[in-house]
């Protein structure tokens, strides 16, 4: 249940399935660890930006924005990288190489998974910005 749900956020519903691509990272289960992990990280840099680097400089939009950039570019590296390793080494199990057309799935993925990372900050940010001292009123 959580995986199909997991998948069809990452497949966009059907819209971005990307064919052996998306059977082998659903018949693998390697989209729960990247949700995870990238659920992980932008908890962790939503919180730190409201709660730790709490500043008057610090609190503006464009800081904000970039703390979203910088989520987004971790999240990228790890759905890419974790989507290469993974499939390498399933595919090396049995002998064989990674199809070449996959690089450019990972690519798609791993955007897909900084769109996510994203919308995920923005929702995290308008819940838990209102107890921040000085950047409760960023992005708005």
């Amino acid at each position: 249940m959580l995986k199909d749900f997991i998948a069809n956020f990452y497949e966009l519903w059907g819209g971005a399935y990307l064919g052996d691509f998306s059977e082998q990272m659903y018949n693998n289960d390697l989209y729960f660890s990247v949700a995870l992990y990238s659920i992980i990280v932008a908890l962790i840099l939503t919180i730190a930006y409201y709660y730790v680097v709490d500043r008057p400089g610090t609190a503006k939009l464009s800081i904000w924005s970039l703390n979203l950039l910088v989520g987004a570019i971790i999240n990228f590296i790890i759905a890419f990288v974790s989507a290469n390793n993974d499939l390498t080494e399933i595919f090396a199990s049995v002998g064989s190489a990674i199809p070449a057309s996959f690089t450019s799935d990972m690519m798609v993925y791993s955007i897909i998974n900084s769109l996510w990372t994203v919308v995920f900050m923005f929702l995290v940010s308008m819940l838990i910005k209102w107890k921040s001292t000085n950047s409760s009123y960023v992005p708005f």
